[in-house]
C-alpha cells in the first residue's frame, strides 16, 4: 500500500455505480492515503466527474451515500437549524454483513448469512434486489430499492427523512430479531455512506465488486482466489480466533489520542403496550449467580414461589437473560426484582414505570459482535394458567422460541413489543 498511486489506478480504472438510477443525487466520500477524508464539491454523474473530483487526492477507501438528495452537496448536519432541511429523494435499503476478523471460515459464514437474509427479504417484503457486493473485505453488501413510495411523498422535509429513519429501524429490528447479524449502524440511517463498488480496499487491497446470485452460491473457496489483490497476493487465514470478551473498553488508543467508543445493542421494554400497569418479569441475573446449576436452581425456585407460567432462559456465556411473557402488576415485578437483588431494574421501574432490557449481542465500533445470547430452555409451570402478554410472546417467537401465541386463554396488550436500538458510549 506504501508505494501504491490509487489516483493513478482510478485514473485509468473505472469504478462502477452505473446502476444507480441517478449517481448525480448521492454524495461520494473518501478518505485518502494520509488518513483524512474529503467530499465531492461536485455532482458525480459519470467516470469522468468521478475522475475530477479524486484528482487532486490520493483517496485509499471511496463511499458514496445510501441516500439520493435534491443536492447531495455540502449537506448540512442533522442538528443543524441553521440551514434548510436537504429533501431526500430515495434511500436504497442497504445490509452490511460482516464476520471479523477476516478468514476464509469468516467469509463463508458472511456469505451463507446474506445468501439467507435475501431469502428471508424475499419471502417477507416487497423490494426489488438492485444490487449484491463483495465487500473487499470481511463481508458482502446487499442493496434494495423500496417500491413504495409514500413516505417520500411527505411534503415537510425533515418529517420525510425522520418517517424514513423510522421505518428503516423497524425494519432492521426484525432483521436482528430474525437472527441477521447485519451491522446496525447502516440499514437505519439516512445519512449513512458505504463502499462504492469497483473501488480498492484500502486495507486489503481487495477490489470492492458487485457478483451475481450465482456466486453469491458458490463457496467462498471456489472463487476468492480470483478477486484482483493490488498488493500482490493477499493470504487470507482460514480461520481466525475471536476472544469471547465482554464490551470493549471505554477509550483506545489512536494515533496517541484517546478516543471514545461505541457499543450498539437492541433492547426492550418490559411495559405491556396497550396496557396501564402491566409488566413482564425480564432481567439478566447478576454476574455473581453464575451460568451453573446455582443460578438455575434460583430460577426455579422463583418460578415455584411467584408459580409463573412459561419462562424463556438464554444464556451468553457469562449471564443468564430471564424472560417470563406474563401479565404482572408493576408492583409485584417491583417486589421480586428487589427481593432477588436486582435493585437498579426494581428502582427504574418504580420511577418511570417500565425498564429496557438488552435482547441482543453487543457489537463494538469494529463491527464484531460479542456476549450473544442463546436459548437455552424453555419451562413450563404446567399448574399455572396465568394471563400472558401478547407483546412479549411475540418477543420470543421473534427470538426462535417456539411458542404457539394462540394455546393461552387469556391475553394482555397489544401484539408488538416495544423495541429500540441503542448506542452507548
Amino acid at each position: 500500500m506504501e508505494d501504491f498511486d490509487f489516483n493513478h489506478y482510478y485514473q485509468n480504472h473505472e469504478v462502477d455505480f452505473a446502476w444507480l438510477e441517478k449517481p448525480s443525487q448521492h454524495e461520494f466520500r473518501w478518505r485518502c492515503k494520509d488518513g483524512s477524508w474529503r467530499k465531492s464539491k461536485r455532482r458525480v454523474s459519470s467516470i469522468e466527474t468521478f475522475r475530477k473530483s479524486i484528482s487532486r487526492d490520493n483517496p485509499s477507501d471511496i463511499y458514496f451515500s445510501t441516500s439520493s438528495w435534491l443536492n447531495p452537496i455540502d449537506l448540512p448536519r442533522l442538528s443543524d437549524d441553521t440551514r434548510t432541511h436537504p429533501i431526500l429523494l430515495n434511500h436504497l435499503i442497504v445490509f452490511d454483513i460482516d464476520y471479523s476478523p477476516l478468514s476464509l471460515e469468516n467469509l463463508e459464514q458472511a456469505r451463507t448469512t446474506t445468501l439467507k437474509l435475501l431469502n428471508w427479504i424475499e419471502k417477507n417484503y416487497d423490494y426489488e434486489l438492485i444490487s449484491i457486493s463483495f465487500s473487499g473485505s470481511k463481508g458482502f453488501h446487499l442493496f434494495y430499492h423500496e417500491l413504495d413510495r409514500t413516505l417520500f411523498s411527505i411534503e415537510n422535509a425533515r418529517k420525510r427523512e425522520n418517517a424514513v429513519k423510522a421505518d428503516r429501524d423497524k425494519l432492521l429490528q426484525e432483521v436482528l430479531l430474525a437472527g441477521f447479524k447485519v451491522d446496525p449502524r447502516i440499514t437505519a440511517d439516512t445519512r449513512r455512506i458505504i463502499r462504492l463498488p469497483g473501488s480498492i480496499h484500502g486495507k486489503t487491497g481487495l477490489l470492492c465488486h458487485r457478483i451475481g446470485l450465482e456466486r453469491l452460491s458458490m463457496s467462498i473457496d471456489s472463487w476468492i482466489g480470483q478477486v484482483p489483490s493490488f498488493w500482490g497476493h493477499l493470504k487470507i487465514p482460514k480461520t481466525a480466533k475471536v476472544q469471547d470478551k465482554k464490551v470493549v473498553n471505554k477509550y483506545v488508543k489512536d494515533e496517541g489520542r484517546e478516543v471514545e467508543q461505541h457499543t450498539y445493542m437492541m433492547e426492550v421494554s418490559n411495559h405491556l403496550p396497550g396496557t396501564k400497569d402491566r409488566s413482564a418479569l425480564i432481567f439478566w441475573t447478576p454476574y455473581s449467580w453464575g451460568t451453573g446449576s446455582e443460578c438455575f436452581d434460583r430460577l426455579n425456585m422463583l418460578i415455584e414461589m411467584e408459580n409463573l407460567g412459561y419462562c424463556a432462559i438464554f444464556s451468553d456465556g457469562e449471564r443468564i437473560l430471564f424472560i417470563c411473557p406474563e401479565s404482572i402488576t408493576r408492583a409485584k415485578v417491583v417486589k421480586i426484582l428487589s427481593e432477588l437483588g436486582i435493585e437498579k431494574l426494581s428502582e427504574n421501574l418504580k420511577q418511570r414505570e417500565h425498564y429496557w432490557v438488552r435482547i441482543s449481542g453487543i457489537m463494538d465500533d469494529s463491527g464484531i459482535w460479542h456476549n450473544e445470547p442463546k436459548f437455552i430452555s424453555l419451562i413450563n409451570n404446567n399448574s399455572s394458567t396465568p394471563i400472558y402478554s401478547k407483546a412479549h410472546l411475540t418477543l420470543l417467537t421473534k427470538l426462535g422460541v417456539a411458542i404457539d401465541s394462540s394455546q393461552p386463554d387469556k391475553l394482555a396488550g397489544n401484539s408488538e413489543p416495544s423495541i429500540r436500538m441503542v448506542v452507548r458510549e
